[in-house]
């Protein structure tokens, strides 16, 4: 009960830092542009450009084709899978590294060294947004995507997020002692991504190989997403469970154990 009650403090303390948090995020998204040529107009334009990439590397040379689905709702379905993958993927990496990244805050008693995970995932997370938006328009311009699910989008959305944070929370402290997160994580998620059932329905999968796409978290938030915006439903029971649950779970405990932790780990920084 004691562990609960801390646990609801801390949360509480962190929603007062949301001023700070914000600036922060404002201010990582103009230092990552400066300079170029296009600025802050890269974080529409790579999304677009990502998913343009992949749509025609499915569409045009695999040339898949699920059944009932045309090249367009195709297309649809291959970026509303994608883009929660690219969302996960691009926060995780960047709470991962803020630790490493910023050291001199870690004992920083004016900002609290659980922010600099959150913030980083904060700042790498708005590019995809973007990419949601792009899809959203997308999906209702060929008439797929309803206004009903449309209320669930951004729910899921946000339980993206506390699933990335909660882990980046933990492998942010992790990589403090061990630097070989840095250059594994990458390959994992890059696995994580290619066995995620973005560019293909689970009905294609053979039975015995089903058992991998329930094993692999993000499938739940891939299907979510698919029959939110591509299919207009309200998602199936099991994947909507499921993408609940790891969110929570995740954030809960990692923020738990950065907690519990984060004075050990920071030796080593």
């Amino acid at each position: 009960m004691n562990a609960k009650l801390g646990l609801l403090r801390s949360l509480m303390v962190l929603t007062g830092y949301r001023q700070r948090l914000l600036e922060g995020v404002i201010h990582d998204v103009r230092q990552q542009y400066t300079g170029s040529v296009f600025g802050v107009f890269w974080a529409f334009l790579f999304p677009l450009l990502q998913l343009g990439i992949y749509a025609g590397l499915y569409t045009v040379i695999f040339k898949v084709r699920p059944s009932g689905l045309t090249e367009w709702t195709y297309t649809l379905l291959v970026f509303s899978g994608l883009v929660p993958l690219l969302a996960f993927t691009q926060a995780l990496v960047a709470a991962t590294a803020s630790l490493t990244a910023n050291k001199s805050l870690l004992l920083n008693t004016v900002f609290p060294a659980e922010l600099i995970p959150v913030r980083a995932a904060l700042s790498a997370h708005v590019p995809t947004l973007f990419g949601l938006a792009i899809t959203l328009v997308f999906g209702f311009a060929l008439g797929r995507t309803s206004w009903q699910a449309l209320l669930l989008v951004p729910v899921y959305w946000s339980l993206l997020l506390l699933f990335a944070v909660g882990l980046g929370w933990i492998l942010a402290l992790l990589s403090l002692v061990a630097r070989d997160i840095h250059h594994s994580i990458g390959l994992i998620l890059m696995l994580v991504t290619v066995l995620s059932p973005f560019a293909f329905t689970p009905e294609m999968v053979p039975e015995t190989m089903k058992i991998i796409i329930y094993l692999n978290p993000m499938s739940y938030f891939v299907l979510t997403f698919q029959q939110l915006i591509c299919f207009g439903t309200f998602p199936d029971i099991f994947p909507a469970i499921g993408a609940v649950a790891l969110s929570l779970s995740s954030f809960l405990l990692g923020f738990f154990v950065f907690q519990k932790a984060k004075y050990v780990f920071f030796d080593y920084a």
